[in-house]
């Protein structure tokens, strides 16, 4: 007959040295252990393919170098210009121009002196306006350095032109084209815009995005890139717009793959040689004389 505990339950108290003579202690331990390999199961089962992706996903980008993705290893070098014995027109003439009569009602901003195509030119700078129907007009105008003649925005062949120039190696032009909007999935998404696309034909399938109004290369993108890009997306859990890592589902994900980690360790503890070998020491320790 079992002995009556404290509380009057004659359940046995399997936190006691005399636990050992109890085969329902036994039971108890057994039982913790498969609610335990239960557990785990169910969330690796839940949880699993995501820590595939977080883990797949972290090697490709640990394995391949950011320039490399973003097609900076192929950018061609050039040499500066020395515009020191260049006739170069003076700001004021810039800025009172025909060429720029459609900003004179907007405050120019700021002025950039830079090159395109190895030869020097401005960009000017306007305050952001509206049109009546509140699309924002076009704040940018470039302006060769030495003629003064309006630049932008650059027609198709100067867009092919800018494009070889940017690339080391050799390649063709398959295809080219001027995009004025782009969805959420896109490779070109929140840059700057109009901008011309320019396909090079290329085992690296490189893509260089230059822009319209300012001539100067904006993006480069290729297949390196793309699987980077799908990754990133697989790593973060934006389904939607693949850069925002601060969505309520990845932190979910997260807190369920702590849990997974922290429950192998657990079941790893309850199940191990080790932690048996101990609890056996310790109950033989505490095991009573034989009389």
């Amino acid at each position: 007959m079992a002995k009556s505990t404290r509380n009057g339950s004659n359940e046995p108290n399997c936190n006691s040295p005399a636990s050992w003579m109890h085969e329902s202690c036994s039971e108890s331990t057994a039982m913790t252990a498969r609610t335990w390999r239960k557990t785990h199961r169910t969330l690796g089962l839940v949880i699993g393919v995501q820590l595939l992706f977080w883990s797949a996903s972290g090697a490709y980008f640990s394995w391949n170098a950011i320039k490399g993705v973003r097609g900076e290893n192929m950018i061609r070098s050039h040499e500066p210009i020395d515009l020191k014995n260049s006739q170069l027109i003076s700001l004021n003439e810039f800025v009172n121009s025909e060429a720029v009569a459609e900003f004179s009602d907007r405050k120019l901003v700021s002025v950039l002196a830079t090159t395109m195509l190895d030869r020097p030119v401005l960009e000017l700078t306007y305050n952001v306006a509206r049109d009546d129907d509140g699309v924002e007009r076009n704040p940018i105008a470039l302006l060769d350095a030495l003629s003064g003649e309006r630049l932008s925005p650059i027609d198709q062949d100067t867009a092919c032109e800018i494009a070889l120039a940017d690339f080391t190696g050799k390649a063709d032009i398959q295809s080219v084209d001027l995009i004025n909007a782009t969805s959420a999935h896109s490779e070109y998404r929140g840059k700057e815009l109009p901008a011309w696309r320019v396909v090079l034909d290329h085992p690296t399938g490189t893509v260089i995005y230059v822009s319209a109004h300012r001539g100067t290369v904006t993006s480069r993108r290729n297949n390196r890139w793309r699987i980077f890009d799908f990754l990133w997306m697989l790593h973060t859990m934006d389904y939607q717009g693949r850069d925002n890592f601060n969505h309520w589902v990845l932190k979910v994900a997260s807190l369920f793959g702590i849990v997974t980690v922290l429950s192998g360790f657990g079941l790893w503890f309850k199940t191990s040689r080790m932690f048996q070998r101990r609890s056996n020491q310790t109950v033989a320790a505490n095991k009573p004389p034989a009389t």
